[in-house]
């Protein structure tokens, strides 16, 4: 039983993935493809069981334009805003900020709502929604921003790849009954590996300019942590509905990192700088969902009363 705890513990698979990719560093170009296989099947996990008909897209209409709003609103402007302090003397980390701002949201965002017991129907239906508005957005914001768009096809792609591919996936998994537990190993797993494969690959960007490293860290230690912190104390204190709120938060939060990282290389090449931003935070992401999650199990349950108030 305690080996099973201690596996169910996301805390630990993530403290093991920045130690083994600080140890070992970049393993390769097809680090990237590893990545997006993880991050492919961490979503089929997530959505193993779920129901979508349109009953469910009726039912939550308002709660889908809330999550796009804290993904293209409150996360995309916050984090242009926390970069804007970089353009002068470090374009190419703006660069990296506005890429960064530009991405939908983690596909982990539905990680944590399974895990926390949000309302994880509502936050796939979002993630839908959220990356094919990203096929027009993504491209808006680059082009606005720097003078120059990401390619639909490319958004396109990782729209199939994160929302279509597990969608289908997750079909066969409904006939083999998997229990939670091993579900939420196998997620923590998926953690770790996405943990050591990005922030690997980044490693040697760490140690290039260590006073712009630190400031950086700082930039996304407000933009996750603050915001993310406030937010939730605002829900909880307001008496939001917790299963909803567990899905603006991270979509609020936690953007796609290793997709914004993959766009900086695609569109800036050996600008390595440009993708520092987008590394840090995904490290900055997954210690805050660490960090928030203990937070929530303990301050506001999933049996809390509040539950019965709607927000």
């Amino acid at each position: 039983m305690a080996l099973i705890g201690t596996l169910s513990n996301m805390r630990y698979w993530i403290i093991l993935g920045v130690a083994m990719a600080l140890l070992i560093g970049p393993i390769g170009d097809f680090s990237s493809n590893l990545l997006i296989i993880v991050l492919i099947i961490q979503m089929t996990l997530s959505m193993d069981g779920l129901t979508l008909n349109s009953e469910n897209i009726k039912k939550n209409k308002r709660p889908i334009l809330y999550s796009v709003i804290g993904c293209f609103g409150i996360s995309a402007g916050v984090t242009l805003i926390i970069g804007s302090f970089f353009i002068s003397g470090h374009q190419d980390l703006w660069n990296g900020w506005v890429l960064l701002a530009a991405v939908p949201c983690a596909v982990s965002c539905v990680t944590m709502s399974f895990y926390l017991k949000g309302n994880t129907t509502m936050c796939v239906l979002a993630l839908a929604v959220v990356y094919f508005l990203a096929l027009a957005l993504t491209p808006l914001i680059t082009l606005a921003m720097l003078g120059e768009a990401v390619s639909v096809l490319k958004i396109l792609s990782y729209v199939i790849l994160f929302v279509v591919v597990p969608m289908a996936a997750s079909f066969p998994l409904k006939k083999i009954k998997i229990d939670r537990t091993t579900r939420m190993i196998t997620v923590n797993i998926m953690m770790f590996l996405m943990v050591f494969l990005a922030l690997g690959a980044n490693r040697d960007f760490l140690s290039s300019e260590p006073v712009v490293v630190i400031l950086v860290i700082i930039a996304c230690i407000v933009r996750v942590f603050v915001v993310g912190f406030l937010m939730t104390h605002i829900f909880k204190k307001k008496g939001s509905n917790r299963e909803n709120a567990l899905v603006y938060i991270p979509m609020s939060v936690w953007k796609n990192s290793g997709l914004a990282t993959t766009l900086c290389f695609v569109l800036f090449g050996s600008a390595a700088g440009a993708a520092l931003p987008c590394a840090i935070s995904l490290l900055v992401e997954v210690l805050w969902f660490a960090s928030i999650s203990s937070y929530i199990e303990k301050s506001w349950p999933s049996d809390n009363p509040v539950l019965a108030v709607n927000g």
